[in-house]
């Protein structure tokens, strides 16, 4: 989600990737993980900003809440690969509500590799 707030790179392809889909799912941690990336990237103000358009923007977004189910498979799909913790707990989150269809999107490379062998479709990373 950083790259929709935070000008970087592949933030201009991120923000039309997401243009196309009608529905966008979050998990939790997610939402804990963004705002606090963007307060450790931004000015105060910058971060004020940055925060009241995410939150204007999470509203309509399907959040995937945080349970122990999803921590468990987090725990199996990070055996065997070098992904970071809430990188598992995304993936855990995605495959609960696999059933809608989803797509996948990151721009890390074994996040991506881990989502792959899941069987979720990933866009993203054309330029890599």
């Amino acid at each position: 989600m950083m790259k929709i707030y935070v000008d970087e790179e592949f933030t201009e392809q991120c923000k039309k990737i997401i243009s196309e889909y009608s529905e966008i799912y979050l998990s939790q941690i997610g939402v804990t993980e963004t705002l606090i990336n963007l307060r450790k990237r931004l000015s105060t103000q910058e971060f004020a900003m940055a925060a009241r358009l995410f939150e204007i923007d999470i509203a309509t977004f399907n959040i995937i809440d945080f349970n122990e189910q999803i921590s468990y498979s987090a725990v199996a799909i990070s055996e065997g690969t070098s992904l970071a913790t809430l990188d598992a707990i995304h993936l855990a989150s995605a495959m609960r509500i696999r059933d809608a269809g989803i797509d996948f999107l990151t721009y890390d490379t074994v996040q991506r590799k881990a989502a792959k062998s899941l069987g979720l479709k990933t866009p993203g990373l054309k330029s890599r």
